[in-house]
Protein backbone atom coordinates (compact mmCIF):
# COMPACT_ATOMS: atom_id res chain seq x y z
CA UNK A 1 0.00 0.00 0.00
CA UNK A 2 1.40 3.34 -1.21
CA UNK A 3 2.11 5.53 2.19
CA UNK A 4 0.61 9.22 2.12
CA UNK A 5 2.28 11.85 4.60
CA UNK A 6 -0.69 14.18 5.71
CA UNK A 7 0.27 16.88 8.09
CA UNK A 8 -2.37 17.77 10.62
CA UNK A 9 -2.32 20.91 10.04
CA UNK A 10 -3.94 19.97 6.23
CA UNK A 11 -6.31 18.44 8.30
CA UNK A 12 -7.12 21.16 10.33
CA UNK A 13 -6.66 23.37 7.19
CA UNK A 14 -9.94 20.68 5.06
CA UNK A 15 -11.68 20.30 8.54
CA UNK A 16 -11.80 24.41 9.03
CA UNK A 17 -12.85 24.74 4.89
CA UNK A 18 -15.92 22.48 5.50
CA UNK A 19 -17.12 23.97 8.60
CA UNK A 20 -16.86 28.01 7.70
CA UNK A 21 -17.71 27.68 3.67
CA UNK A 22 -15.17 29.93 2.12
CA UNK A 23 -11.14 29.65 2.44
CA UNK A 24 -11.01 33.55 3.78
CA UNK A 25 -13.31 32.30 6.56
CA UNK A 26 -11.57 28.81 7.59
CA UNK A 27 -8.10 31.40 7.45
CA UNK A 28 -10.24 33.44 9.97
CA UNK A 29 -10.92 30.66 12.00
CA UNK A 30 -7.10 29.19 12.38
CA UNK A 31 -5.53 32.30 12.94
CA UNK A 32 -3.37 31.80 9.46
CA UNK A 33 -3.49 33.64 6.22
CA UNK A 34 -5.59 33.35 3.18
CA UNK A 35 -2.53 31.57 1.30
CA UNK A 36 -1.98 30.16 3.73
CA UNK A 37 -4.79 27.62 3.68
CA UNK A 38 -4.78 27.69 0.10
CA UNK A 39 -1.46 26.25 0.41
CA UNK A 40 -2.46 23.65 2.53
CA UNK A 41 -5.47 22.16 0.59
CA UNK A 42 -3.35 22.01 -2.59
CA UNK A 43 -0.85 19.74 -0.42
CA UNK A 44 -3.44 17.76 0.78
CA UNK A 45 -4.46 17.02 -2.60
CA UNK A 46 -1.06 16.52 -4.17
CA UNK A 47 -0.36 14.27 -1.34
CA UNK A 48 -4.13 12.45 -2.09
CA UNK A 49 -3.40 12.35 -5.44
CA UNK A 50 -6.94 13.65 -5.62
CA UNK A 51 -8.81 16.88 -5.20
CA UNK A 52 -10.93 17.19 -2.28
CA UNK A 53 -12.65 20.56 -3.11
CA UNK A 54 -15.26 20.88 -5.83
CA UNK A 55 -14.10 23.71 -7.59
CA UNK A 56 -16.74 23.89 -10.28
CA UNK A 57 -19.62 25.84 -8.78
CA UNK A 58 -19.67 29.40 -7.56
CA UNK A 59 -19.37 28.07 -3.86
CA UNK A 60 -16.65 26.02 -2.29
CA UNK A 61 -17.66 22.95 -1.77
CA UNK A 62 -15.80 19.28 -0.70
CA UNK A 63 -16.14 16.84 -3.34
CA UNK A 64 -17.09 13.44 -2.52
CA UNK A 65 -14.02 11.95 -1.77
CA UNK A 66 -12.97 15.12 0.31
CA UNK A 67 -16.24 15.04 2.47
CA UNK A 68 -14.77 10.84 2.93
CA UNK A 69 -11.34 12.25 3.88
CA UNK A 70 -13.23 14.74 5.92
CA UNK A 71 -15.04 12.00 7.94
CA UNK A 72 -11.64 10.91 8.83
CA UNK A 73 -10.00 14.08 9.76
CA UNK A 74 -12.15 14.70 12.40
CA UNK A 75 -11.51 11.55 13.83
CA UNK A 76 -7.80 12.20 13.68
CA UNK A 77 -8.47 15.60 15.21
CA UNK A 78 -10.56 14.57 18.01
CA UNK A 79 -7.95 11.94 18.77
CA UNK A 80 -5.03 14.34 19.31
CA UNK A 81 -7.60 16.52 21.24
CA UNK A 82 -8.12 13.58 23.55
CA UNK A 83 -4.53 13.26 23.87
CA UNK A 84 -4.14 16.69 24.46
CA UNK A 85 -5.99 17.11 27.22
CA UNK A 86 -4.89 13.02 28.75
CA UNK A 87 -1.34 15.20 28.54
CA UNK A 88 -2.32 18.04 30.49
CA UNK A 89 -3.88 16.25 33.48
CA UNK A 90 -0.94 14.30 33.74
CA UNK A 91 1.00 17.27 33.93
CA UNK A 92 -1.17 18.11 36.45
CA UNK A 93 -0.40 15.40 38.78
CA UNK A 94 -3.86 13.24 38.47
CA UNK A 95 -2.97 9.56 38.50
CA UNK A 96 -3.98 7.77 34.90
CA UNK A 97 -5.86 5.18 37.92
CA UNK A 98 -6.16 4.31 41.20
CA UNK A 99 -7.25 0.89 42.55
CA UNK A 100 -8.94 0.70 45.89
CA UNK A 101 -9.61 -2.49 47.94
CA UNK A 102 -11.53 -2.77 50.62
CA UNK A 103 -13.08 -4.72 53.53
CA UNK A 104 -16.76 -5.68 52.85
CA UNK A 105 -17.53 -5.09 56.47
CA UNK A 106 -16.26 -1.66 56.72
CA UNK A 107 -19.60 0.65 54.93
CA UNK A 108 -18.77 1.58 51.73
CA UNK A 109 -21.43 4.77 51.79
CA UNK A 110 -18.41 7.12 52.45
CA UNK A 111 -15.64 5.56 49.90
CA UNK A 112 -18.76 5.64 47.14
CA UNK A 113 -19.09 9.73 48.28
CA UNK A 114 -16.00 10.48 47.87
CA UNK A 115 -15.71 8.50 44.50
CA UNK A 116 -18.93 10.25 42.94
CA UNK A 117 -17.72 14.07 44.12
CA UNK A 118 -14.22 13.25 41.89
CA UNK A 119 -16.05 12.03 38.73
CA UNK A 120 -18.63 15.21 39.49
CA UNK A 121 -15.69 17.10 39.26
CA UNK A 122 -14.78 15.07 36.06
CA UNK A 123 -11.11 14.57 37.44
CA UNK A 124 -9.43 11.85 34.70
CA UNK A 125 -8.29 9.71 37.08
CA UNK A 126 -10.05 6.19 36.37
CA UNK A 127 -11.06 4.13 39.37
CA UNK A 128 -11.43 0.86 40.38
CA UNK A 129 -13.01 -0.40 43.29
CA UNK A 130 -13.09 -3.70 44.45
CA UNK A 131 -14.70 -5.48 48.08
CA UNK A 132 -12.84 -8.35 49.79
CA UNK A 133 -12.97 -9.88 53.24
CA UNK A 134 -10.61 -10.37 55.93
CA UNK A 135 -7.34 -11.87 54.43
CA UNK A 136 -8.95 -12.08 50.84
CA UNK A 137 -8.30 -8.05 51.31
CA UNK A 138 -4.34 -7.57 51.52
CA UNK A 139 -4.38 -10.95 48.96
CA UNK A 140 -6.16 -9.27 46.31
CA UNK A 141 -4.50 -5.62 47.40
CA UNK A 142 -1.03 -7.13 46.43
CA UNK A 143 -2.32 -9.33 43.32
CA UNK A 144 -4.06 -5.82 41.84
CA UNK A 145 -0.92 -4.11 42.60
CA UNK A 146 -3.69 -1.79 44.49
CA UNK A 147 -3.11 1.70 45.68
CA UNK A 148 -5.60 2.04 48.68
CA UNK A 149 -6.72 -0.66 50.88
CA UNK A 150 -9.25 -0.59 53.52
CA UNK A 151 -8.90 -3.35 56.18
CA UNK A 152 -9.80 -5.25 59.78
CA UNK A 153 -7.13 -7.67 59.32
CA UNK A 154 -3.42 -5.77 59.93
CA UNK A 155 -1.38 -6.42 56.75
CA UNK A 156 1.99 -8.66 56.62
CA UNK A 157 3.79 -5.52 54.50
CA UNK A 158 4.69 -2.60 55.87
CA UNK A 159 2.15 0.65 54.57
CA UNK A 160 1.37 4.00 55.92
CA UNK A 161 -1.97 3.49 57.60
CA UNK A 162 -4.52 5.81 58.49
CA UNK A 163 -7.03 4.84 61.65
CA UNK A 164 -10.72 4.95 60.67
CA UNK A 165 -13.79 4.92 63.19
CA UNK A 166 -14.06 1.42 65.21
CA UNK A 167 -17.15 -0.76 63.95
CA UNK A 168 -18.90 -2.17 66.64
CA UNK A 169 -19.67 -6.05 66.25
CA UNK A 170 -22.79 -7.84 68.21
CA UNK A 171 -22.36 -11.79 68.47
CA UNK A 172 -26.29 -12.48 67.47
CA UNK A 173 -28.22 -15.16 66.17
CA UNK A 174 -32.22 -15.49 64.95
CA UNK A 175 -35.25 -14.74 68.05
CA UNK A 176 -35.78 -18.61 67.71
CA UNK A 177 -31.79 -20.29 68.35
CA UNK A 178 -31.66 -21.39 71.56
CA UNK A 179 -28.67 -19.52 71.99
CA UNK A 180 -30.85 -16.53 71.48
CA UNK A 181 -32.16 -17.28 75.42
CA UNK A 182 -30.91 -17.14 78.67
CA UNK A 183 -27.50 -17.16 79.32
CA UNK A 184 -24.53 -19.29 78.19
CA UNK A 185 -21.23 -20.38 78.70
CA UNK A 186 -18.37 -21.54 76.30
CA UNK A 187 -19.20 -24.95 76.47
CA UNK A 188 -23.11 -24.43 75.22
CA UNK A 189 -21.84 -22.01 72.50
CA UNK A 190 -19.67 -25.06 71.29
CA UNK A 191 -22.70 -27.18 70.86
CA UNK A 192 -24.14 -25.03 68.19
CA UNK A 193 -22.67 -24.05 64.41
CA UNK A 194 -20.52 -20.92 64.75
CA UNK A 195 -20.70 -18.88 61.30
CA UNK A 196 -17.82 -17.21 60.22
CA UNK A 197 -16.68 -15.20 56.43
CA UNK A 198 -14.20 -17.23 54.80
CA UNK A 199 -12.63 -17.81 58.10
CA UNK A 200 -12.20 -15.87 61.20
CA UNK A 201 -8.20 -14.75 61.23
CA UNK A 202 -6.76 -14.82 64.76
CA UNK A 203 -5.63 -10.78 64.24
CA UNK A 204 -8.95 -10.12 64.89
CA UNK A 205 -8.71 -11.28 68.33
CA UNK A 206 -12.40 -12.72 68.20
CA UNK A 207 -13.34 -14.18 71.76
CA UNK A 208 -14.95 -16.73 69.86
CA UNK A 209 -11.48 -17.92 67.91
CA UNK A 210 -11.25 -20.90 70.12
CA UNK A 211 -14.53 -22.45 69.11
CA UNK A 212 -14.03 -22.57 65.51
CA UNK A 213 -12.19 -25.63 65.42
CA UNK A 214 -15.32 -27.27 67.18
CA UNK A 215 -18.79 -26.39 64.53
CA UNK A 216 -18.06 -23.83 62.02
CA UNK A 217 -19.43 -22.88 58.83
CA UNK A 218 -17.71 -20.54 56.35
CA UNK A 219 -19.55 -17.93 54.54
CA UNK A 220 -18.30 -15.93 51.43
CA UNK A 221 -19.77 -12.51 52.52
CA UNK A 222 -21.17 -10.68 55.72
CA UNK A 223 -24.67 -10.62 53.35
CA UNK A 224 -24.73 -14.35 53.31
CA UNK A 225 -23.69 -14.34 57.02
CA UNK A 226 -26.44 -12.43 57.96
CA UNK A 227 -28.84 -14.07 56.03
CA UNK A 228 -27.43 -17.38 57.38
CA UNK A 229 -28.27 -16.18 60.93
CA UNK A 230 -31.84 -15.29 59.72
CA UNK A 231 -32.77 -18.60 58.62
CA UNK A 232 -31.58 -20.26 62.27
CA UNK A 233 -28.72 -22.09 60.97
CA UNK A 234 -26.10 -20.77 63.27
CA UNK A 235 -24.85 -17.78 65.50
CA UNK A 236 -22.28 -15.59 64.60
CA UNK A 237 -20.28 -11.95 64.92
CA UNK A 238 -21.90 -9.56 62.75
CA UNK A 239 -21.67 -5.33 62.50
CA UNK A 240 -24.02 -3.34 64.20
CA UNK A 241 -24.62 -1.46 61.48
CA UNK A 242 -25.61 -4.45 59.30
CA UNK A 243 -28.37 -5.45 61.42
CA UNK A 244 -29.66 -2.59 63.53
CA UNK A 245 -33.20 -3.05 61.89
CA UNK A 246 -33.19 -6.97 62.79
CA UNK A 247 -32.08 -5.69 66.13
CA UNK A 248 -34.58 -3.35 66.62
CA UNK A 249 -37.42 -5.65 64.62
CA UNK A 250 -36.30 -8.14 67.59
CA UNK A 251 -35.71 -10.40 64.33
CA UNK A 252 -32.20 -11.38 66.27
CA UNK A 253 -30.72 -10.98 69.72
CA UNK A 254 -27.59 -10.49 71.06
CA UNK A 255 -26.35 -13.86 72.68
CA UNK A 256 -25.76 -13.26 76.41
CA UNK A 257 -22.32 -14.86 76.69
CA UNK A 258 -20.52 -15.51 80.01
CA UNK A 259 -17.48 -14.23 77.89
CA UNK A 260 -17.77 -10.53 75.79
CA UNK A 261 -20.57 -10.21 73.23
CA UNK A 262 -19.38 -7.68 71.58
CA UNK A 263 -16.70 -6.48 69.98
CA UNK A 264 -15.07 -3.99 68.01
CA UNK A 265 -13.65 -4.20 64.57
CA UNK A 266 -10.51 -1.73 63.80
CA UNK A 267 -10.38 -0.43 60.50
CA UNK A 268 -7.39 1.18 58.61
CA UNK A 269 -6.85 2.57 55.36
CA UNK A 270 -3.49 1.75 54.18
CA UNK A 271 -1.65 2.97 51.05
CA UNK A 272 1.88 3.07 49.57
CA UNK A 273 4.42 5.50 49.78
CA UNK A 274 3.13 8.79 48.54
CA UNK A 275 -0.37 9.27 47.33
CA UNK A 276 -1.33 11.38 44.28
CA UNK A 277 -4.07 13.90 44.08
CA UNK A 278 -6.90 11.90 43.59
CA UNK A 279 -5.65 9.70 46.35
CA UNK A 280 -5.43 12.20 48.72
CA UNK A 281 -8.84 13.10 47.90
CA UNK A 282 -10.10 9.89 49.13
CA UNK A 283 -8.06 9.24 51.91
CA UNK A 284 -9.05 12.74 53.11
CA UNK A 285 -12.91 12.32 52.96
CA UNK A 286 -12.89 8.91 54.74
CA UNK A 287 -10.60 9.36 57.20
Amino acid sequence: MHRVDITLDQLRALEALARTGTFAAAAAALGRGHTSVLYLIRTLEDALGFAVVDRSGYRTTLSAHGRRVLAGAREVLAAEAELHAAVHELRAGWEPTLRVVFDGIVPIEPLLHAVGQLARERVPTQIDVRAEFLAGVEDTFVRSAADLMIAVVPPSVALTAVPLPALPASLVAHRDHPLAHGRHDTKALRRHLLLTVRGSDPRLELPTAAIEAHATVHLNDFGAKRAAVLAGIGYGWLPDALIADDLARGRVRRIAWTRASRHRFVPRLYHRGHPGPAARRLIAAIA
